[in-house]
């Protein structure tokens, strides 16, 4: 994932870049939630926890229990 990620660098993937925090788009999230009720429209927000989302076994491990 972090091949394809920095492969494309982006502002709005500040998260999943290195030294950046998820927190750090907190003031981002905030200005669009206000413009969002500011002209009356819908807004649909989506957090994913990618360590839940995605399977994190350590694979030789998994192997040596096997």
């Amino acid at each position: 994932m972090k091949d394809c990620v920095d492969a494309q660098p982006r502002d709005q993937l500040a998260g999943l870049r290195k030294d950046t925090l998820c927190t750090d788009q907190i003031p981002t999230l905030r200005i669009i939630v206000e413009q969002s009720i500011e002209w009356n429209s819908s807004l649909y927000i989506n957090f994913i926890d990618y360590v839940k989302a995605f399977d994190s076994v350590n694979r030789s491990t998994q192997w040596k229990l096997l």
